[in-house]
């Protein structure tokens, strides 16, 4: 399925128009942002999880751009369309990770599933 996605962003600053297609059966990307999403993956790949504020805690990242429940969660949920809300991960997603609350760090809890 083919999902349409346009948010604004002010950072960084100016504000900037994201606005780009997505195929989540090719992973395929069209449109004037794609070069920033590709960095973004590229990025979270680097790090090994993608952090999720909304959830308040990190899940893993091993491909952002074909997997639907990765790509919501590194867009946020605030940017997603309808189409995608319902695929963003929550506090029982395989290797979700929580804030330790006394000190920032995180707690790294991950299963490996293939």
């Amino acid at each position: 399925m083919r999902h349409k996605i346009k948010f604004q962003s002010i950072l960084p600053l100016p504000i900037r128009q994201y606005d780009f297609v997505w195929d989540d059966a090719s992973g395929i990307l069209s449109g004037s942002a794609i070069d920033d999403v590709k960095d973004w993956s590229m990025i979270v790949l680097s790090q090994g999880f993608i952090d999720c504020p909304e959830i308040g805690g990190l899940i893993p990242a091993f491909n952002p751009l074909k997997n639907i429940n990765e790509f919501s969660a590194m867009i946020g949920f605030d940017n997603l369309p309808d189409s995608l809300r319902p695929f963003f991960p929550d506090i029982n997603y395989p290797g979700f990770s929580s804030y330790s609350a006394d000190n920032n760090s995180v707690d790294i809890n991950f299963e490996v599933l293939y």
